[in-house]
């Protein structure tokens, strides 16, 4: 099987398919070994999230997912030349308070093989990053690289 459109799609849905499901372990099975993971910088004086590895991605979703329940769906998706973008719609619920967050980020997707190799987040960071602090902190990689 070659990666086209039909093929990167598949694999992007199936990430956000299992995050919404809870399932961490299906979203890094989607994932290359060598993951490279950036989400932006929550102002112009931080430096933007950079994650190495699938097993850092594990422990940074597992974190996560300790903290709040979540879905994303992709609402609009291109795929040229080997690279997906992506436009996701997202919510996150705290599993203790029930306060929510919802918003949108884009999404830059590159594969290696049928697995993802290097993704970058471009959310609302500053918002994002108040509703974890609202819930109970900073999700353990915040603000590391």
């Amino acid at each position: 099987m070659s990666l086209n459109f039909a093929t990167a799609k598949a694999i992007i849905d199936e990430a956000h398919r299992a995050w919404s499901a809870g399932d961490i372990e299906g979203v890094l099975r989607t994932y290359a070994d060598d993951i490279w993971f950036q989400r932006n910088a929550v102002d112009s004086t931080s430096p933007p999230l950079v994650i190495q590895g699938r097993d850092a991605m594990g422990v940074f979703l597992r974190d996560i997912n300790a903290k709040a329940t979540g879905m994303a769906v992709v609402d609009a998706f291109q795929f040229h030349a080997g690279i997906g973008r992506a436009r996701v719609s997202y919510f996150l619920k705290d599993r203790e308070t029930g306060q929510c967050h919802s918003g949108t980020y884009r999404q830059i997707v590159m594969f290696r093989g049928m697995q993802i190799s290097r993704m970058e987040q471009f959310h609302d960071a500053a918002r994002l990053t108040a509703f974890f602090r609202l819930i109970d902190g900073v999700p353990q990689h915040e603000g590391r690289s």
